[in-house]
């Protein structure tokens, strides 16, 4: 038999189903809503729980309970990208330019006779001149990546979780930013881990914080130190030195989560505590998604676990995608098209400013994509669906937060508009419904 609380929940879902609650209608505080069914406080949390489970309501703190859209796209790294007229929600953003340049170079590469090694079967490595030169594209000024130490994904994301895998168990747990990659957030889930959520200031995540979790007991921590999302912070050498610190301090392994690090080459958290980070990186970004490789630069102590789980896990890369890679590192047309998507990122960021002048904006001359802390009459998830009534697709801020309820009101903006007067428009109109709409 349903327990009371299950009860109560079907009740309210089949007023959801009805329409008779419809999407974005406010349910009562809690408190109220025990007293009018004569029910512990306790009681009607497990509703509310019951209802955020099964994906009928959302709730932000401070702002209460609505029932949600829930055919709206909420995690804009699970999700295919939107088919919003304009999406701003999945950061890929590749000029006609880019892929003339990419077509030209792919078509010399299958001109020019096929190695033995590109048919092979996947691995997790490549021949030695594959690995020292996706060795040397995670390279900055003062830091180097030893080819040996060099694990190969089919992307970024199946690295997350072959890290994920080798450094938690079921039932484990892993420390990770407030708001954090919605990927990282779905794939922990999916694998049974529970992700402790960091606090964060201007910089990112605190050190007293990471400290204080990390004697509380956890097996890792996944960060992003470099134009991190949604909120679009960068550590300063300081504050990479004091996490760093702590990493040694209490023998914690940080997976360190590179993805837009050549938009701000900057000297790496495993610069400074090698041995208690691991590296990820891809050429989604800095390429494009289509054809990918995800890169993970482990130290000796977790090399060989991290190289299980991508067996195990079905996650190395095809041979054929990093034979193509080095072609394309080594034809220089990796360092062409990153130098182009540093320009277009400033003249984008430009536009944003200009546009969103009205708004609380974040962004950066060097990153793709921007924070948008909402005016108080809006709620990230509504105004994420009312931008789509007019075909433009924004990332509400649930999608980071890793506490449901917890997630700030705020969108990001992915900077992967067609074109510039494209982006300007779009960003015209996210800067209208904003200052002109509401709840």
């Amino acid at each position: 038999m349903p327990k009371p609380y299950a009860r109560l929940a079907d009740r309210i879902a089949a007023r959801i189903a009805t329409g008779e609650l419809p999407i974005g209608a406010r349910l009562p505080p809690q408190r109220r809503f025990a007293y009018e069914q004569g029910i512990a406080v306790s009681t009607a949390s497990r509703v509310y729980e019951e209802l955020r489970n099964r994906g009928l309501v959302s709730g932000e703190v401070g702002r209460g309970t609505y029932v949600a859209n829930r055919f709206a796209p909420l995690d804009p790294a699970v999700q295919e990208p939107s088919r919003a007229g304009i999406d701003l929600e999945i950061m890929f953003r590749l000029s006609a330019q880019a892929r003339c340049d990419i077509a030209a170079s792919t078509a010399q590469f299958f001109r020019s006779e096929l190695p033995d090694w590109a048919a092979a079967p996947s691995s997790v490595t490549g021949p030695m001149g594959a690995m020292r030169a996706l060795a040397g594209l995670m390279g900055t000024r003062g830091h180097s990546v030893s080819p040996e130490c060099l694990l190969c994904a089919g992307n970024g994301k199946q690295a997350i979780s072959a890290c994920f895998s080798a450094l938690a168990p079921r039932g484990g747990r892993i420390a990770v930013e407030a708001l954090t990659y919605p990927y990282a957030i779905a794939t922990a889930r999916l694998m049974g881990i529970e992700l402790v959520p960091l606090q964060l200031d201007e910089e990112g995540v605190m050190p007293d914080a990471l400290a204080q979790t990390a004697r509380r007991g956890v097996d890792a921590v996944y960060l992003q130190p470099t134009l991190q999302s949604p909120l679009v912070l960068t550590m300063s050498q300081a504050r990479r030195a004091a996490v760093a610190d702590v990493l040694r301090r209490e023998n914690l392994t940080a997976i360190e989560d590179r993805v837009y690090g050549f938009l701000r080459p900057t000297a790496p958290l495993a610069a400074l505590a090698p041995d208690h980070v691991i590296q990820i990186d891809s050429l989604s970004k800095r390429l494009m998604p289509g054809l990918s490789v995800g890169l993970i630069a482990a130290p000796d102590r977790h090399h060989a676990a991290v190289a299980r789980a991508l067996r195990a896990g079905g996650w190395m890369a095809p041979a054929l995608s990093v034979a193509l890679a080095q072609h394309w590192i080594d034809e220089g047309l990796v360092a062409r098209i990153e130098a182009a998507k540093r320009r277009e990122a400033e003249q984008m960021f430009a536009i944003a400013e200009t546009a969103l002048s009205r708004l609380a904006f974040t962004g950066g001359p060097d990153a793709l994509h921007g924070w948008i802390a909402l005016p108080p009459r809006w709620r990230g998830e509504s105004f994420a669906a009312a931008c789509a009534e007019v075909g433009i697709a924004v990332a509400p801020g649930r999608a980071f937060a890793v506490t449901p309820g917890a997630a700030p009101s705020g969108v990001r903006i992915a900077f992967s508009a067609v074109d510039l007067a494209t982006w300007r428009f779009a960003l015209q109109e996210v800067a209208r419904l904003a200052t002109e709409g509401g709840d």
